[in-house]
């Protein structure tokens, strides 16, 4: 039941037509490659670990994500879930300020930890990590554990069996309207 104070993150599943985004989920099996998490649903800020370059997959860390600028307003058409958990007002500011320490002491891409996590082997690498751990690491770090492996396991789609999680929306970003 939802209450007039109730506050929410979401959590971005993106299925992104790219390289590195089609070998995922090839080799993987999945329909989803990426994920970010925001703390609004209006995702015009969103947070993960990704590219930084429109055009180029290997210069990636610390990225802020937006619905309707970058890589997301080029690939307008990329389908995504968005799924919104309930969260208290303290494990939001919990949240904002995980991601604020991450803004301020990025992180690089983790392209060995995809190999790792592919393998089922958990490895953490310091300041290295993918999308999926990413996002993981920010729930963890703030006391919501929504999910029952090491974060350097955690996949995109494991998102869509959080017991808590909400659907929000199923689309294409370039439709998606915050209600």
């Amino acid at each position: 039941m939802e209450t007039r104070n109730q506050e929410f993150i979401y959590i971005m599943i993106s299925k992104t037509n790219t390289l590195l985004g089609i070998a995922i989920q090839r080799v993987l099996g999945v329909s989803y490659n990426h994920c970010s998490i925001a703390l609004d649903n209006s995702l015009e800020t969103v947070y993960s670990v990704g590219r930084k370059e429109l055009w180029n997959m290997f210069v990636a860390g610390f990225v802020v994500e937006s619905k309707s600028k970058g890589f997301f307003a080029a690939h307008n058409n990329s389908d995504i879930v968005l799924l919104r958990i309930p969260v208290s007002q303290a494990e939001k500011n919990k949240i904002r300020q995980v991601i604020k320490e991450y803004q301020q002491k990025p992180c690089k891409y983790n392209l060995l930890g995809l190999v790792y996590c592919y393998l089922g082997i958990p490895v953490e690498r310091e300041n290295r990590l993918f999308c999926s751990q990413f996002v993981a690491q920010v729930l963890q770090k703030s006391e919501i554990n929504v999910l029952d492996k090491p974060t350097s396991l955690v996949r995109p789609h494991d998102f869509l069996s959080v017991s808590s999680a909400e659907f929000v929306y199923i689309g294409k970003i370039g439709q998606y309207q915050p209600v």
